[in-house]
């Protein structure tokens, strides 16, 4: 029994008070102070945070039961122990007493053998919690290997030695559908099979470590940067999936990180350093063949480069800091007045000055944030056109650019759906612009399809790269093809290539779609164009984008 233990005693009998402190001395306990009621009790226990309190349940103005209420609801106070102490040794008060949140209960007058025992439990039961709470702050409860913190730990023990070191993360892209098929429990068995396997196929991993719901981290101290660890990484994978772990299905359900530290680098930072292998094994696609990635230290640096710009980003939204350019669109015959023009968004950063969107979309694109700007795009977009009524030209058309993510899940799509005016409609062109693909076709094509019926034109951005394709062409509704600038650069000394924008022209014209090539910065690519018969361009060559009084000039 652990005698150093601090006791306090709150009771309004001194006579009581004194009895308790003897025997306590008795029992070996020197560090005992007293209290002469409720409201002092709790002054005291505030001050000293006692180990064990022996709290008198009957006392005059605060009585036991209601210090016990404010312990109980106090953050600090809720750690001491309770031992409630009463004359009144009843059933039913020891039982209030302990739904109030009392350790146990003692009736006066309180027998040595029996302040002993309930001690010696009371004391038993702390050491084990402090034991439990030990062990969860360095170990995964439900695996029972080390935790992400202890991990930490060791890495920068590791790495103070000044030996280098690599930190692996590896990710069981199957795991949820484990816990699925069989429960939390059998999935958290084979993580901690797959930790033993790893160990027992790569004897230079030192510590391996649950870092996260479907991943380990591994440490593998005195690695060198290179594809050789790269390469170990991926055997140690290959070795522990094929024949010990069959409930992982296959070698492809485990990926892999690897952030590798040099001592003669730059100073460590191992969350940092483990963040970086966690986002690599995160993000690599379990289908493809190179499942281990040796991450890029420069990734750090993008990614808090990405983060400070989307909150300066988004103070500038609200600062009123995005403005809006017009590009114009010409037809390739005729008097090259213009017959519509593009909306392109400019930052007008407080310190860079103008910057266009390849300098600060990129960071947001796949954030709510991109949502906020189409929705911004979309609205003054709106409001220009509304200040140009009567002075357009009848086939004039204002072209906005969105993200298919925004049409179907942001608020752009109401206000394409609000009541504007027919001439808005009329002069109205959204140019559907997606990166990678469109992950809700059947969306897109009804928010596509509305906006046709409404009298709102529907073009087709950046065709022949990213998802513009020719099956997205034959999916969505739409009127307009934009041909890439990939495709029109240098166009006139490119044989193929002109037969290859001919046929697209073509195949445009067979759909009823009209074609605006993108990109026209040279006479001679202007006149392969007109040659091949498209019907409108826009680039350098005949207007860079420009601030709205420019456009008016030239409209006018």
């Amino acid at each position: 029994m652990n005698q150093h233990a601090s006791i306090l005693i709150v009771d309004d009998d001194e006579n009581s008070r004194f009895m308790l402190r003897r025997r306590l001395q008795q029992l070996g306990f020197e560090n005992v102070i007293e209290a002469g009621d409720g409201e002092a009790g709790l002054a005291l226990a505030r001050r000293e945070l006692p180990d064990i309190m022996l709290l008198d349940v009957m006392m005059p103005g605060t009585d036991g039961m209601s210090v016990l209420r404010v312990m109980r609801e106090d953050d600090r106070l809720r750690e001491v122990t309770v031992l409630m102490v009463s004359a009144h040794d009843t059933l039913d008060m020891a039982a209030r007493c302990i739904e109030l949140g009392a350790e146990d209960y003692l009736g006066k007058p309180v027998l040595i053998p029996m302040l002993r025992a309930r001690i010696a439990s009371v004391l038993e039961r702390r050491r084990l919690r402090a034991v439990e709470r030990a062990f969860l702050t360095r170990f995964d409860a439900e695996t029972e290997l080390p935790n992400r913190a202890a991990l930490l730990e060791r890495t920068q023990r590791v790495a103070a030695s000044g030996r280098s070191l690599a930190l692996v993360a590896v990710a069981c892209s199957n795991h949820n559908d484990v816990a699925l098929g069989t429960d939390e429990i059998q999935a958290a068995a084979y993580l901690r099979k797959l930790a033993a396997h790893l160990q027992s196929r790569w004897d230079r991993i030192d510590m391996v470590a649950r870092i996260a719901e479907d991943m380990l981290g591994c440490l593998v101290p005195d690695a060198q940067a290179g594809q050789q660890i790269v390469l170990d990484v991926k055997e140690a994978l290959d070795a522990t999936s094929r024949g010990a772990l069959p409930i992982f299905g296959s070698v492809r359900a485990l990926t892999a990180g690897v952030a590798v530290w040099s001592s003669a680098g730059m100073p460590i930072e191992v969350a940092e350093l483990l963040r970086l292998a966690m986002s690599e094994a995160s993000l690599i696609d379990p289908l493809v063949d190179e499942r281990v990635v040796l991450a890029d230290p420069a990734l750090r640096m993008r990614t808090r480069a990405s983060l400070a710009i989307h909150q300066q980003l988004e103070e500038g939204l609200e600062r009123g800091e995005l403005e809006l350019y017009f590009q114009p669109i010409y037809p390739i015959a005729g008097d090259l007045c213009p017959v519509g023009a593009e909306a392109l968004l400019r930052w007008n950063h407080p310190e860079q000055g103008v910057l266009a969107p390849g300098a600060f979309l990129a960071a947001v694109e796949h954030t709510p944030l991109m949502n906020r700007i189409d929705a911004w795009v979309t609205e003054h977009a709106i409001d220009s056109l509304v200040a140009w009524d009567g002075t357009l030209p009848q086939h004039f058309r204002l072209h906005v650019n969105v993200t298919a993510r925004s049409l179907t899940s942001g608020p752009v799509m109401e206000i394409l759906s609000a009541e504007l005016p027919e001439f808005v409609r009329k002069h109205l062109a959204v140019e559907l612009t997606e990166r990678l693909h469109v992950t809700n076709m059947p969306s897109c094509v009804a928010a596509l399809q509305r906006l046709r019926e409404r009298g709102i034109h529907v073009a087709l951005d950046d065709f022949g790269t990213g998802f513009s394709s020719l099956s997205h062409v034959s999916l969505l509704p739409c009127d307009t093809m934009k041909i890439d600038r990939s495709f029109v650069s240098g166009i006139d000394a490119d044989a193929q290539m002109r037969r290859l924008i001919e046929s697209l022209i073509g195949m445009a014209r067979s759909l009823g779609l009209e074609v605006i090539a993108e990109g026209v910065e040279h006479d001679a690519e202007l006149t392969v164009l007109r040659e091949v018969g498209c019907q409108y361009v826009q680039g350098y060559l005949l207007g860079r984008p420009r601030p709205e009084a420019d456009l008016l000039r030239r409209l006018h």
